[in-house]
């Protein structure tokens, strides 16, 4: 073990503070014995045989790069974006895939603002190369992450280097050196300003290395504790004035905009910007600002396409001349097989085609059910082969653990009997209480952030929509994965109304049909308020000519609870409960408009664009604000808004609603599979790797 690998094992358990104060003394000793070198090595400024310049005849190339460290640097990447666009420059954002979830939205919003979006190591945990078996190991990740992300660009976490290991991922460019920095890990440079190109091999094509040349943010502003960013002006004026390439990576980890309160370990933002200022006023129209994957494509355009090729600077081991790692296709993701839970009726529909995608991948699919809320017998409807374990205990505290309990308990001879390999589920917490006894992988879908998880029942992955934050969700941030849009999006592109539902409740076309649920009164997120505003749209109803409710309770509890409290609900005929089992997306498709105290409900009737307004009154999670700010879904505050903002209105049934497939299948999809990949803990083996 190298003592870079002893340093990065041992780092998690060293306080951050500490941390701090040992490189600081480290970085000043080295600062005093790098005066020749740093912040300027002048034999890093030879340009590369037959350098023809830059492109419009510009005095030198820059390029800005932001490595997000951290959950905290992800939620100011927004900000730093916004000031980089106001000031007429672009850069590449590079994120971590297994650290944090990054949204969709944010880097296809960055790509869309003329941004670049990289891949930022695996982790950032310094042990990316430890072992070239290790290393080809996580390749098949990486390059999902960079196909997802549609990135052609990789950062090293901590410049920690091997340019030869780098050449089995699938992108066109890498920054993972430096031109001279002796505070990082692997302290030896590049001796050069320009780029070079990394060969691949006969086979593929080389990938190009943009070292950065200005010193990092972090290591000028918290190690060295510099105060002005002098030396960042005084590196730039050197690179200009050789015509090289102005490199800067920074972090918006340790930035500190204005609004909040400063860290320790953060530095103005206002420096970054006012080096931006610097470059613009100093050097207007004498640089070439653009992507990292442009100068790449550029370099190639000089050094491969024109026939030349530059050598590789002299301080660098020239690549092999084949990649370290054999070719590799794709994850080869083992077969495995699979217990879902199906703990709530919603779950039925929702796993259905998830159930088949799994099942045509190879991997086997065991399924319970909880006899509760009519998840049975919609199970049955469906075809779906399950095993009835369980039932509810209501709504006291004390009873609602009591069965949680009891049902891991009668799910222990169905687990002995099956070994899944991973459990999962949309909220079976008795699943969870098992799988994580026997400490097999727990995989939680989840679309409510302020759903509760008792001790012990916290799955070991969360899979949510990318609106929400993972700060808070029962996983570690590193073990939360993004899906695209809503859950309902799984299922209801595959509906197919059916009008017969219709006649079978005895409705007719000239009503206004409005679908009502209840609240969900033994929820531990109740809130009574709901209730009432159930009861005010209840008695609008039972008032309006010609319309007729169809009300869906929970349980025959409620049922039976409402039928005695509201006999007048149901004279005539005007509110009618289905005596058997319906599809809830045919009984949304037969009505005008849907009320509902619970989530599930009101997104099926968003993703099938019908009217729909939300009574529940618990704490408003982020999938709703996102539908309300969408105008899919109006939340209903008070009594008042009852009478003031639900239309009853008709709706046009004849409108074929857009069935076209989401993208969330295939997101929920990939992150198992990555999940099987990753839990499996299959060791690479030797014959997929080639020795260095």
């Amino acid at each position: 073990m190298t003592g870079i690998d002893f340093y990065y094992q041992i780092k998690p358990a060293i306080p951050r503070h500490l941390q701090i104060y040992i490189r600081r003394a480290v970085a000043a000793r080295k600062k005093r014995a790098s005066n020749a070198i740093w912040p300027i090595d002048s034999s890093a400024a030879k340009p590369p045989r037959d350098w023809p310049g830059w492109p419009e005849k510009k005095q030198f190339a820059l390029i800005l790069q932001h490595d997000v460290d951290s959950l905290k640097g992800l939620k100011k990447v927004a900000r730093l974006a916004e000031m980089e666009r106001q000031m007429g420059f672009r850069s590449s954002f590079n994120f971590v895939p297994e650290d944090y979830p990054t949204p969709f939205g944010l880097t296809r919003s960055l790509s869309a603002s003329g941004f670049e979006v990289g891949v930022h190591g695996l982790k950032h945990d310094g042990k990316l190369f430890r072992s070239l078996p290790d290393f080809c190991s996580k390749v098949p990740r990486i390059n999902h992450y960079l196909k997802a992300w549609e990135a052609v660009g990789f950062t090293s976490p901590s410049m920690l280097c091997n340019l030869e290991w780098l050449a089995a991922l699938e992108i066109e460019h890498s920054c993972s050196t430096f031109d001279t920095d002796p505070f990082e890990p692997q302290s030896e440079g590049v001796a050069s300003i320009f780029p070079f190109l990394a060969p691949k091999g006969p086979e593929s094509k080389s990938y190009v290395e943009l070292p950065y040349t200005l010193p990092q943010d972090h290591c000028l502003f918290i190690i060295l504790k510099e105060t002005d960013i002098g030396i960042w002006r005084r590196k730039l004026d050197w690179i200009a004035e050789n015509g090289g390439m102005a490199s800067f990576i920074s972090h918006p980890d340790y930035m500190h905009f204005e609004g909040a309160a400063p860290e320790w370990e953060e530095y103005p933002a206002e420096w970054y910007r006012e080096l931006l200022d610097y470059i613009k006023e100093k050097y207007d129209g004498r640089y070439w600002n653009v992507l990292p994957r442009e100068l790449a494509r550029f370099w190639r355009t000089i050094f491969v396409v024109n026939g030349r090729r530059e050598s590789t600077p002299v301080r660098i081991k020239p690549p092999a001349a084949k990649s370290p790692c054999r070719q590799i296709s794709g994850p080869g993701v083992p077969a495995a097989k699979i217990w879902i839970d199906l703990d709530n009726t919603p779950h039925v529909p929702f796993f259905i085609p998830i159930i088949r995608e799994l099942e045509r991948r190879g991997h086997e699919v065991v399924l319970t059910a909880r006899d509760a809320f009519q998840v049975c017998e919609l199970a049955a409807k469906k075809g779906l082969r399950f095993h009835k374990i369980g039932r509810h205990y209501g709504k006291n505290p004390f009873m609602k653990i009591i069965g949680l309990v009891v049902r891991a308990a009668q799910l222990l001879p169905f687990y002995l009997r099956q070994k899944p390999r991973i459990c999962l589920s949309h909220g079976a917490r008795s699943q969870n209480l098992v799988g994580n006894l026997f400490r097999v992988p727990t995989v939680l879908i989840a679309d409510y952030e302020y759903a509760r998880t008792a001790p012990l029942t916290h799955p070991r992955w969360t899979i949510v929509p990318d609106v929400i934050s993972p700060e808070g969700l029962p996983s570690k941030i590193s073990h939360v994965r993004y899906y695209r849009g809503i859950k309902e999006d799984i299922y209801v592109p595959e509906f197919k109304p059916s009008i017969s539902l219709l006649a079978e409740l005895g409705l007719r076309n000239d009503e206004l049909i409005i679908t009502v649920r209840p609240p969900a009164n033994e929820a531990h997120y109740y809130n009574p308020e709901s209730d009432l505003l159930f009861h005010e749209l209840m008695s609008r109803i039972c008032q309006s000519p010609g319309v007729r409710a169809v009300l869906l309770p929970r349980n025959k509890q409620q049922e039976g609870k409402l039928r005695i409290e509201f006999p007048d609900w149901f004279e005539g005929r005007r509110t009618i409960i289905p005596t058997r089992v319906v599809d809830g997306l045919d009984l949304l498709w037969i009505s005008d408009l849907v009320v509902s105290g619970g989530g599930t409900m009101n997104r099926e009737a968003a993703a099938l664009g019908i009217p729909v307004y939300s009574i529940f009154r618990g704490k408003t999670g982020a999938v709703d604000r996102m539908l309300e700010d969408q105008g899919r879904l109006r939340i209903i505050c008070d009594q008042d808004d009852i009478w003031s903002k639900i239309a009853f209105v008709r709706r046009d049934k004849n409108h074929v609603q857009n069935n076209k497939a989401q993208e969330a299948l295939q997101d929920i999809i990939g992150h198992i599979e990555d999940i099987i990949q990753i839990e499996s803990g299959r060791p690479f083996r030797w014959k997929d790797a080639r020795h260095p």
